[in-house]
């Protein structure tokens, strides 16, 4: 009788649970009985997708969101018949504000990822100085960059729109969503788009437009889209915690281990998977995909893969938290007509941003109240995710006393904290991720996914570990 074959998974977050999933699916259409096992340090699987629902709130711990222009969470969540589960951004208010010279800046309409492609209205904005406008305006007669290669988002911005639109918009607005510093993000490791259309366009405004164009032409030739149209950032009802706790019921409870941490991964003589833990037997699989942060995989695989070790532990990672808040809308004299705001680093302030979450999404607080999130830490000020609780709350109560009036203490309050969780594409990611391949290639049945290699956003994380498990299936074949 042939033994059963059986794949691990290391890490619980979504990557790993989209990998558990799609074995789940395979296995089911194959008919073919497999061993799944899903090992998770932590007391519960999602990673950094945390939702508490604390009657009346709901609070988002980690990500709040996903992007549509990536298809692969929308259509996970359609596999799942989650489709009604489905959040737009509350038509309520709209646009996000930009904290300079002490007073909050409406992000002129138009701007698309800090590129402006309204005239009227990036003119009339008193964020950007007129001699800043001027320079960004000079986008459209500055030659596209002959050699090719990559450069960091410092330099393609200050050389395509000037130093006060990186400061002001592409710092803020790009370097928060990795929480990272564009001093030394790789460009074509973040966003490769923008060499895309500075390539197509000879200038980034007009290959924004031209890109805007073939947009809107690709929706035309499309059919309608069922129901209402979706927004570009979009969640969940009950909050994306749902998901996981969705994916969870497909893969079955007695597949996923929590509070399990691997220590070591070996090749046993077999030529399969040896995973050690303290307190638990070893287990034996006949292929392996890892999702965890890339220097806690380095960790396992020092003994076996020293090289490749070594490549996973240069990428560097920052700490950061999220502080939410409830406050009576009494509280609050600002007209929250907005998503929230951004804050540069040069307006030398203690938090990244703020999310008016109450405003942005429906369903996370009642009538009269008000549900705020903070940023705190990013690679630029990262030690403040790590201030006690007292402090950061007072830390955060000052920030908003400060920028929006506010001077009543919150109602509740919320913080989580994310050590060493944010990973960063800095110069060289992709020679590295190469290398690793490389490396990889020669190990059968290993598979590395997760946000630290081509992705941190949801979709992306569920693309990867999607396509992890479809590998480790062909494997076992």
């Amino acid at each position: 009788m042939t033994a059963r074959k059986k794949i691990a998974i290391i890490g619980g977050g979504i990557t790993g649970l989209a990998a558990a999933y799609e074995l789940t699916l395979q296995a089911r259409k194959a008919d073919t009985p497999i061993d799944i096992e899903l090992f998770e340090q932590a007391p519960a699987p999602g990673g950094k997708i945390v939702t508490k629902k604390d009657d009346p709130y709901l609070v988002e711990g980690g990500p709040d969101c996903f992007i549509v222009e990536k298809p692969w969470a929308l259509q996970l969540i359609k596999e799942l018949d989650l489709e009604n589960e489905l959040l737009n951004t509350s038509s309520g208010a709209s646009g996000t504000f930009v904290f300079d010279n002490n007073a909050l800046h409406r992000l002129p309409e138009g701007v698309m990822m800090m590129v402006p492609t309204k005239p009227l209205p990036f003119l009339a904005s008193k964020l950007i100085s007129w001699p800043g406008k001027i320079r960004m305006a000079c986008d459209i007669f500055i030659p596209k960059k002959k050699e090719s290669g990559d450069e960091t988002l410092a330099a393609f911005v200050r050389r395509r729109l000037g130093q006060e639109a990186l400061d002001k918009m592409a710092e803020p607005l790009i370097g928060g969503i990795h929480a990272g510093n564009p001093e030394n993000m790789s460009l074509l490791s973040t966003f490769p788009r923008f060499l895309e259309m500075e390539q197509d366009g000879g200038s980034l405004i007009v290959g924004m437009l031209k890109r805007q164009k073939k947009m809107v032409e690709m929706m035309k030739k499309r059919p309608p889209a069922k129901g209402p149209k979706k927004t570009f950032f979009i969640s969940l009802k009950q909050g994306l915690g749902y998901l996981v706790n969705e994916l969870a019921a497909i893969i079955g409870q007695d597949r996923i281990h929590c509070n399990r941490k691997i220590s070591q991964i070996s090749r046993t003589p077999e030529g399969k998977w040896l995973l050690a833990e303290e307190n638990h037997a070893p287990t034996i699989a006949d292929a392996l995909i890892v999702t965890t942060e890339t220097y806690a995989a380095a960790a396992m695989l020092e003994n076996e893969l020293p090289r490749l070790a070594d490549l996973l532990k240069a990428t560097p990672y920052v700490s950061s938290a999220t502080v939410s808040m409830a406050f009576p809308r009494e509280a609050i004299p600002h007209p929250l007509d907005a998503y929230g705001f951004i804050v540069p680093k040069i307006a030398n302030r203690r938090i990244m941003a703020v999310t008016w979450s109450s405003i942005k999404w429906e369903h996370r607080a009642p009538a009269g109240k008000v549900l705020l999130r903070a940023f705190v830490g990013g690679a630029q000020r990262q030690e403040l995710a790590a201030c006690g609780d007292q402090e950061t709350i007072a830390m955060v109560r000052e920030e908003l006393s400060s920028i929006m009036g506010i001077s009543s203490p919150p109602e509740k309050s919320w913080i989580y904290r994310w050590p060493q969780g944010m990973p960063q594409y800095i110069m060289g990611h992709l020679e590295r991720l190469e290398a690793m391949d490389a490396i990889i290639e020669q190990q059968q049945g290993l598979y590395l996914a997760g946000a630290g290699y081509r992705g941190i956003g949801i979709p992306d994380c569920i693309n990867q570990g999607r396509l992890a498990a479809g590998k480790a299936w062909e494997t076992i074949l």
